[in-house]
């Protein structure tokens, strides 16, 4: 599927709304919104997100997202963030309360997704340790975390990743 930083902010924003704050630690939503693509991509076989994961020291990482918190990414994705989010030290803020408007974006079934993921680990501590088995240590670097291999540690079969993927595949083309 195609990344789209609206969607991407829709997210960010429906979990701030769910857990009514204004401001979050970078780390800890950025493990949230994994454990949210995690749980989707195990129920419905797809991202909410559409953004690439990597494995990083503290663990599973959205890349683009990622790049964004720490103003790294393309202009023209970072200038719409730039709009909605402003980074200070380890939080992330909403500058433009419109954000939340973005959550439009998002399907009745993903924002259940979210809430899922909120309810159950909302409250933890940003460094709070999630033993994922698709997660590798980098060893202080990071290494492209593909999505066969998180399909495959949620106990996917390799006819229904492969069905997934080719898919996925046929869509990137058409629409890229």
């Amino acid at each position: 599927m195609l990344f789209n930083v609206e969607k991407l902010m829709g997210i960010i924003a429906c979990i701030m709304k769910k857990m009514d704050v204004k401001s979050i630690n970078y780390m800890k939503v950025i493990k949230l919104m994994y454990l949210s693509d995690r749980l989707h991509i195990d129920k419905y076989d797809s991202s909410i997100s559409n953004d690439e994961y990597y494995s990083m020291p503290h663990g599973p990482v959205l890349s683009r997202l990622y790049n964004l918190i720490m103003n790294e990414s393309c202009d023209k994705f970072q200038k719409e963030w730039d709009k909605f989010f402003l980074r200070d030290g380890y939080d992330i803020a909403i500058r433009d309360i419109s954000v939340n408007e973005k959550i439009l974006e998002l399907s009745r079934a993903e924002e259940n997704t979210i809430d899922e993921i909120v309810d159950k680990y909302g409250k933890m501590d940003k460094w709070d340790p999630h033993k994922l088995p698709e997660w590798e240590d980098p060893q202080g670097s990071s290494i492209p975390l593909p999505l066969r291999k998180i399909m495959e540690a949620l106990g996917k079969d390799k006819k229904e990743i492969d069905a997934v993927l080719a898919e996925s595949a046929i869509y990137e083309k058409e629409f890229a």
